[in-house]
């Protein structure tokens, strides 16, 4: 029994010298790899990995990747690209396609200009320019500019839409009808939101073709 139990005493002092051998070794290379880092001064990352990106001028948060596989979360401003309103204008042609449309010689053989001129179109038109600066509406179609088209067809056709919805809910029964003196508020209304609800999808198309980024710069 003696011997058994000397025998047990030495294999577990060879067990526990191996036991301590690995874990020296592997706080040595702990030690090792922080050195490293420190001694560096900084920590390498990679490429980013993803990163979201909206279109617009905002805040958005990109993850970048770090040595050992972590990720670190930044917050990164994603700028929306210039318009380039002359050369977009000059890439489709409006010009030209006006030029070859023969439309002002159409209007002119019409007589379209001189029923207008005896009308007092252009006069009146004249008179009416100032509003445009008075209501500041190349401004207002600048800041459009820089407005995410795909907003301006959403807000369009809410508008569009607004009739339709009142009148439906008035036919099943949700909506009373007007009656007296709020029936032609309720036409008002609706011809109103129907009018701007159109004139900001035209606007909204245009603004969108506007948006696209030059052939000459994807080059």
């Amino acid at each position: 029994r003696g011997a058994a139990a000397a025998e047990d005493l030495l294999h577990l002092r060879r067990n526990t010298h191996t036991y301590m051998a690995t874990a020296l070794c592997i706080a040595a290379a702990v030690t090792a790899f922080s050195g490293a880092s420190s001694a560096s001064g900084v920590v390498q990352r990679r490429a980013p990995l993803a990163a979201v990106s909206m279109g617009g001028n905002k805040k958005v948060y990109s993850f970048e990747g770090v040595d050992g596989g972590l990720l670190e979360a930044r917050e990164v401003s994603i700028t929306k690209p210039p318009v380039y309103l002359l050369t977009r204008l000059n890439e489709m042609k409006v010009a030209t396609g006006l030029a070859e449309s023969g439309l002002l010689s159409a209007a002119e053989e019409a007589g379209v200009f001189s029923k207008l001129e005896s009308a007092g179109a252009f006069s009146t038109a004249e008179k009416l320019l100032p509003l445009v600066e008075k209501f500041k509406l190349l401004s207002l179609f600048e800041e459009l500019l820089e407005v995410e088209a795909g907003l301006l067809f959403t807000a369009a056709n809410f508008l569009i839409v607004f009739t339709p919805v009142v009148l439906t809910l008035q036919i099943c029964g949700f909506v009373p009808f007007p009656q007296g003196p709020v029936i032609p508020v309720e036409a008002l209304a609706c011809l109103s939101t129907g009018a701007a609800g159109f004139a900001l999808f035209a606007t909204a198309f245009i603004i969108g073709n506007l948006q696209e980024e030059p052939a000459s710069f994807q080059q």
